[in-house]
């Protein structure tokens, strides 16, 4: 017989993506030069990723908050896990580590000390779980259109600092 054959087998699995989105008060900044909060964009990006994720086949989960699913109501899941959530918001996942295999997508303004942040990476990714980081920020945290006497106050407690002229600060700050 001249005739070929293949055979092709492909493992179909459902991928189990865990999005972690910061919910800590830094995300509550919005400035004149923005419509919305970075918490805002960032549930609004979490949302339609979560929808495009299920609607492709794979499951999507909230570190500490909701596990894994692939219900075509997972945006209501979501955000009735998030509503209902009594702890303390923080900016970071703390203690998590997602199953082989799996990714996580981390929706933050990424403010947080950077050993921080490299200490979280690698406990992420310590099980060879891959990832993605998305960092957002309001516009002004971008460009610092600040001029003049300014107070500047952090509001996750850490403290306030006052700039006696704010433009002399951009190069830095940029």
């Amino acid at each position: 017989d001249d005739n070929l054959y293949v055979r092709e087998r492909e493992w179909e699995a459902a991928h189990t993506v865990w999005l972690w989105l910061d919910r800590s008060p830094s995300m509550a900044f919005s400035s004149r030069l923005a419509r919305e909060s970075k918490l805002d964009r960032t549930l609004t990006i979490a949302f339609a990723l979560a929808e495009i994720l299920v609607e492709a086949g794979e499951r999507v989960g909230l570190p500490g908050l909701m596990r894994p699913t692939g219900s075509r109501a997972v945006i209501d899941r979501m955000a009735e896990s998030m509503i209902h959530d009594p702890r303390a918001r923080l900016s970071l996942p703390v203690g998590f580590a997602p199953a082989w295999l799996s990714e996580i997508v981390v929706l933050s303004d990424l403010w947080s000390p950077i050993e921080e942040i490299r200490s979280t990476l690698t406990q992420l990714s310590s099980n060879g779980s891959q990832g993605h980081l998305v960092q957002i920020v309001d516009p002004a945290e971008e460009t610092f259109p600040y001029s003049g006497r300014i107070e500047f106050t952090e509001p996750e407690g850490a403290g306030e600092i006052t700039a006696g002229r704010a433009e002399n600060w951009r190069k830095d700050y940029e």
